[in-house]
């Protein structure tokens, strides 16, 4: 997952010829010199420009690149020469020795959207045959589809961005140009924050944070992604289960039947749900559907025993059944009423528990704000009738009597009271539901044996006006009523055992989505995180302290565990902070990061470039130990590269005494160029 940087070519046709210059990098420490003005800045932004990265530097699309590049150039002479066409080559190589020479146009007859990547060392070896492919960037796609260059630079690279959540959009792709300023700082406003200057206006949330953590190598945030997801799976399989149980109950309530033993809710108690059952109601009461269906078909059996009687057979005990089920008519008749009349006057009253509960969670809602205001104001207000509670001012209320008043709840206990009554509104309101699903279910038993009733005693009396040998309608109705109800309700046992074989495997993903959760850390961070960032406020405190961090003692910084940022005793370090300072907290969090991949696997790079880190006039002796602590990464296969202005008289001193390779060009760095190299 690392690459270096090989070589760079700047390459400017002008009304006096071609221009140019051409820089070889090394591993370790490269330290690229030139005067003010002079073009350095133009090589490193000229690398992010050929790697299509200048939305790293601002949303506009303008071209990243100074004059010299774009318009005219100054040579040595003072004279300005016109740009007629330029462009930009970078030789790279990434971990697996693969080497590319990415061209970019600036100023040509191409559009500058086009890159073209040569596979092999082009610059090195300008004689070589190279496979050519053209790609595009800066246009929508560039990072997803095959032809984006972006895309190809991620998989050269060995990276795979994550997906993560923007303002706009659920899922969004972390660009690169999100990940590299934390190994790649330029100059204008590359040094304004810590840990780097980040662009926002990709709306990704945290973006700071989540780039951190893909260069860090954290499983915070997938860790945080896969709670995010169980949650997302628990609720939909919550709301699931729920809606099942709701259609289950609903149409065993038309037959007058409920559920019983199995929870509303998901649960992982498989046995529970192996003892559920169907209750069903009858003018007895409520029983078990088993027990209901074993009664009804020892009542066919007995009818099954007899003959069917003839009607003249039957007349007296025609008559007797027809006085006994308008009898039971009219018992079922009145219940029915009575029930719904009972109904009617609950609705009123559940009508009137909702307006209460609501009205208690405004009254909550109203007293935790005044509490809240209190907390904020330091002030606890102590509310008395004769006193303003705004300006505490002494009231005279002449209405009343002036020894009646009495002290008024304080806050605390107001709250505590109201949230007690509430529970207790929630409490009856429940209590009040299931009792009206149980009426429900008694009104849906009435109204079918209701129904019965009348059909028999239509069928009775058709057979007292029929003739004497006719056999009975009214037997032969009452044995294939018992026959249907027997098939209804078995009906009914099937669709429930149906339901509870589908809870029985909501319940197995409940279980395995419970399991899930528990297997996850109990806060965001893996103890693979906590190591990483405790060894990376190791390294901030040591390097710091090398650097001469003189703010507060360098043993107080820390990296933030929530934000990834420097920290001091718990709290993010802002303008407490000298702007020198402030720099060398810079220094020491992204060398600590290049470092960081020595002792834990991340996704860093192994590159770290630093346009003119001597900001804020830091001192000699802080600039000094950055270049010897920089030099270091040559021992660990990594590449530093510092541009810089920095007087020579200081600069050759220290680079002497040091392992590193240093560039210094005496005038423009773009120079004339022979033919040959043209």
């Amino acid at each position: 997952m690392t690459f270096k940087l090989r070589r760079l070519r700047l390459r400017a046709l002008t009304e006096e010829g071609w221009y140019g210059a051409e820089i070889g990098f090394v591993n370790g420490l490269n330290v690229l010199w030139a005067d003010n003005t002079m073009g350095k800045s133009t090589c490193i932004q000229g690398m992010l420009y050929v790697l299509g990265l200048e939305r790293m530097l601002s949303p506009r699309r303008e071209i990243p690149l100074p004059h010299a590049m774009t318009s005219y150039l100054t040579t040595d002479s003072g004279k300005n020469v016109k740009v007629l066409e330029s462009d930009v080559t970078l030789e790279m190589e990434n971990s697996a020795g693969t080497i590319v020479t990415i061209n970019r146009p600036v100023i040509s007859k191409l559009d500058d959207r086009l890159v073209t990547v040569q596979f092999g060392p082009a610059l090195s070896d300008a004689q070589g045959q190279f496979r050519i492919q053209r790609f595009f960037v800066r246009d929508p796609g560039a990072a997803q589809r095959e032809d984006g260059f972006h895309h190809f630079l991620e998989n050269f690279l060995g990276w795979e961005l994550p997906i993560v959540r923007g303002y706009e959009k659920d899922e969004i792709k972390l660009y690169l140009e999100t990940v590299f300023p934390l190994f790649w700082v330029e100059q204008k406003s590359g040094w304004s924050s810590i840990p780097a200057a980040i662009p926002t206006y990709f709306r990704i949330r945290e973006v700071h944070k989540r780039a951190v953590e893909f260069i860090a190598g954290l499983e915070a945030y997938n860790i945080e992604r896969k709670r995010e997801q169980l949650n997302q799976r628990l609720n939909a399989l919550t709301g699931k289960w729920e809606l099942r149980w709701l259609d289950l109950s609903q149409h065993l309530a038309r037959a007058g039947s409920r559920i019983e033993a199995v929870s509303q809710k998901p649960t992982a108690d498989t046995d529970s749900l192996a003892s559920g059952f169907i209750s069903v109601a009858t003018t007895a009461g409520w029983v078990s559907l088993d027990d209901h269906i074993k009664a009804l078909k020892t009542v066919l059996s007995e009818l099954s025993e007899t003959a069917v009687p003839t009607i003249a057979d039957n007349v007296p005990e025609i008559e007797a059944k027809l006085a006994d089920v308008t009898a039971q008519a009219e018992g079922l008749n009145i219940q029915r009423l009575s029930i719904h009349g009972i109904s009617q006057l609950k609705t009123a009253d559940v009508d009137a528990l909702q307006r209460r509960i609501q009205s208690l969670k405004e009254d909550l809602a109203k007293n935790q704000d005044v509490q809240k205001l209190q907390r904020f104001s330091g002030v606890q207000w102590s509310l008395t009738p004769d006193r303003c509670p705004t300006c505490e001012q002494a009231l005279q209320d002449t209405l009343l009597s002036q020894n009646a008043l009495a002290a008024i709840m304080p806050i605390e206990d107001n709250i505590t009271y109201i949230k007690s009554e509430l529970r207790m509104f929630e409490d009856i309101l429940q209590r009040e539901n299931e009792e009206e699903r149980e009426r429900e279910g008694q009104l849906s038993q009435l109204n079918r044996d209701l129904s019965e009733a009348y059909s028999r005693i239509r069928t009775l009396r058709a057979d007292l006006i029929s003739t004497p040998n006719s056999l009975s309608a009214s037997a032969v109705e009452e044995r294939v009523l018992t026959e249907r109800k027997i098939k209804d309700f078995a009906d009914i046992q099937t669709v429930f055992d149906d339901a509870i074989a589908a809870f029985s495997e909501m319940s197995e993903d409940y279980i395995q989505i419970l399991q899930e959760k528990s297997s996850l850390p109990e806060d965001e961070l893996s103890d693979s995180d906590k190591s990483k960032l405790q060894r990376l406020s190791e390294l901030l405190r040591d390097q710091a302290r090398q650097f001469g961090f003189i703010t507060f003692k360098p043993e107080d910084l820390s990296i933030s565990t929530d934000t990834y940022r420097p920290e001091k005793e718990g709290f993010e370090i802002g303008f407490e902070t000298s702007a020198s300072d402030a720099i060398r907290l810079k220094w020491a969090y992204q060398l600590g990061l290049l470092e960081l991949t020595t002792t834990h696997a991340t996704n860093h790079p192994g590159v770290l470039v630093f346009d003119e880190p001597r900001q804020q006039s830091s001192s000699k002796i802080s600039f000094e130990q950055l270049l010897i602590r920089a030099a270091t990464a040559k021992h660990r296969g990594q590449q530093v590269i510092f541009s810089t202005s920095e007087d020579l008289s200081i600069l050759n001193p220290i680079t002497d005494r040091i392992d590193c390779a240093k560039i210094v060009f005496e005038g423009h760095v773009l120079q004339p160029l022979a033919m040959n190299q043209a």
